[in-house]
């Protein structure tokens, strides 16, 4: 039998080994099932697999070698995705500097349903006038409606609404005061307290513990210098930060922290400005002289 299957092969070789290269298919196919796609199935509107970490892929499956399938698998699969964030308004709203225009305010906007996510106010140069700052969040509708209504009120002057985050400039003021020790060295103390007299004396922590201390310390100063941000206080055992920037950064700051132990945290809220124009900038007038484009010259895509 084995001699009739040789003889076979030798009267047929091409047909052999078109046996053998599909038979070689197959088993690839089974052992790599996210290699199941094509780009002409991309094209034609098929959905593509999901597939492991772009990392995993090219040390274990391609050997190092990453293939054009697999880069756009990559960035249509494995890249983080955002979802878009409800819509932000900046009013500032400028009052009469007298008792009870704030609880005015607070009270028809909370009446009407809506939801204020920052509010800060401190009088302007002109000792009569105030200025507040407030944040809402919601469609365009009910931001208009807002500003009509706060229009309305006697003590109001006006009301501005910094729609484009582009020509606003905004500032926040974060005060964190951070636990500086580590959460190994606080368990250590907590029980040699609990096996000792409590009315006692505290003792001295170890060069060990210190160290520990020392480098919990210097990481969460990293992070503060990374956003911009100073230790304005420092203690054996907590550390306060300060950083002034925008409110989106503010957060960012606060969540990187949290890990570390964030005892308590104090927010100013938004305050923003228009910004300045530019002379001679687009927004001057000035025409643009570069060439338009005609598409019916581009090259066919």
């Amino acid at each position: 039998m084995a001699l009739v299957k040789g003889l076979c092969r030798l009267a047929h070789p091409v047909r052999s080994r078109a046996v053998t290269q599909s038979l070689g298919q197959s088993l690839v196919q089974q052992q790599q099932p996210w290699r199941q796609f094509s780009t002409s199935d991309y094209d034609k509107g098929k959905s593509l697999e999901r597939t492991p970490s772009f990392t995993n892929i090219s040390s274990t499956k391609l050997a190092g070698h990453k293939t054009a399938e697999d880069a756009v698998n990559n960035i249509l699969y494995n890249l983080p995705q955002y979802e878009a964030a409800e819509k932000r308004h900046i009013l500032s709203v400028f009052v009469d500097n007298e008792a009870g225009v704030l609880s005015k305010v607070s009270g028809l906007l909370s009446a009407r349903g809506f939801n204020i996510d920052s509010l800060s106010v401190s009088r302007t140069d002109v000792s009569d006038l105030s200025r507040m700052t407030i944040v809402l969040k919601g469609p365009d509708g009910q931001i208009e409606q807002a500003k009509r209504q706060l229009t309305d009120l006697c003590d109001v002057w006006a009301v501005f609404d910094y729609k484009t985050p582009e020509n606003t400039f905004e500032r926040e003021l974060l005060l964190a005061k951070v636990n500086c020790v580590p959460p190994q060295v606080e368990a250590s103390e907590v029980s040699i307290l609990d096996g000792s007299d409590q009315g006692g004396a505290k003792e001295e922590r170890s060069y060990e513990d210190m160290m520990a201390i020392h480098f919990h310390r210097q990481a969460i100063l990293d992070i503060a210098k990374l956003f911009g941000g100073v230790a304005t206080d420092i203690g054996s055992e907590h550390v306060i930060i300060e950083l002034v920037s925008w409110s989106s950064r503010v957060d960012a700051c606060l969540n990187m922290l949290k890990p570390y132990g964030v005892v308590e945290a104090a927010r100013t809220g938004v305050i923003a400005m228009g910004r300045s124009k530019v002379l001679g900038g687009p927004e001057a007038g000035i025409e643009d002289d570069s060439p338009v484009i005609d598409l019916a010259d581009l090259p066919p895509s």
